[in-house]
């Protein structure tokens, strides 16, 4: 077996030999968010990224540096390689300790250009024992001794989704960096196009800006090619910085009809699948969901499907990708 683990975004790196270019913020605002503080022994899910989150959050209403804010993000940053052990074992771990604090000094180096000093690191410390006494109080239901460390925003042990917590970690670490956050595929937007696609029109979309543009083909008989039309498939075809989105052909809408009438099964399955073995199948779908009261249904379905479709197709050609938040609001 290798001596290495392979990251979210498939970088080969050896924990016992760190370099800065193992690191990566997308696999640390990945990861964080999917490990559950105190080993899991906890009243509800609450991950070592809502931990790093709120000290974040509380280094800021504190009005200390942005470099300190950054540090409480990324100080348990070493976990995502290491795994989260609980004090009372790491104390027990020399080992362990020399190479997290090993992770973390190069960690801090890659992302702040120099490890904290003395000072910043007491900072640093007193957010996460005031932060962590909330935890064992809350999460635990054990009770604290002592004087209640004074915070200065409200805490929320809500469980909350991993991509919400992974993508509130990167706009964090954008916002304190001063680094401009990397435009990103809009999942909801993209399946929007899919279901927009009409004959006679090729989608391409421009990997740096994640600009989609439309443009009619050749032998488009609805629509004449612009001279500003050639330009742009010009500038495409000699260019790597656009990807053609899939055709309707490669969508398969028909598939999706195939796997609505199986959800819906019994009769009114029976009557789905019997629609699409006739003349104009597309069509007589439809229209018998329609009668059936299931065309809006099947709708909400097939644009699942095509959300589901879009991320593997983002993955395929190496695009970020975020999804759309309620009411809208891109996450």
């Amino acid at each position: 077996m290798a001596d290495y683990i392979t990251t979210y975004t498939g970088i080969h790196m050896i924990p016992s030999e760190p370099k800065a270019e193992d690191f990566q913020i997308d696999d640390i605002a990945h990861a964080l968010p999917l490990i559950c503080r105190g080993n899991g022994h906890v009243k509800t899910f609450w991950s070592v990224g809502q931990h790093c989150i709120a000290c974040a959050k509380e280094a800021a209403a504190r009005q200390l540096p942005d470099r300190i804010v950054l540090a409480c993000l990324l100080h348990d940053a070493g976990e995502c390689y290491l795994s989260d052990v609980p004090r009372p074992v790491k104390k027990e771990m020399p080992d362990y300790q020399s190479m997290e604090k090993t992770l973390l000094s190069v960690i801090y180096r890659k992302f702040l250009g120099s490890d904290l000093t003395e000072a910043e690191s007491r900072a640093v410390k007193e957010i996460d024992d005031a932060l962590l006494w909330y935890d064992l109080e809350n999460l635990l239901g054990e009770l604290q001794l002592g004087k209640i460390p004074e915070i200065h925003i409200g805490l929320s042990y809500e469980v909350r989704p991993f991509t919400d917590v992974e993508e509130e970690y990167l706009e964090l670490y954008y916002q304190y960096s001063g680094e401009e956050m990397p435009k990103t595929v809009c999942i909801e937007e993209l399946a929007d196009e899919f279901e927009a696609m009409f004959d006679g029109w090729s989608q391409f979309l421009n990997k740096k800006t994640c600009e989609i543009i439309s443009l009619p083909d050749a032998d488009n008989d609805y629509a004449d090619r612009e001279d500003e039309d050639e330009e742009l498939y010009d500038e495409i075809a000699f260019s790597d910085d656009y990807v053609r989105l899939p055709d309707k052909y490669e969508l398969r809408e028909k598939n999706v009809m195939y796997d609505f009438a199986e959800s819906v099964g019994g009769n009114k399955g029976d009557r789905l699948f019997s629609a699409l073995h006739g003349r104009h199948p597309y069509r007589y779908f439809k229209d018998t969901a329609d009668r059936l009261d299931l065309l809006q249904e099947y709708y909400d379905f097939r644009f699942a499907s095509y959300c589901s479709f879009a991320e593997e197709w983002c993955k395929e050609n190496g695009l970020k990708y975020h999804h759309k938040k309620r009411g809208g609001k891109t996450r």
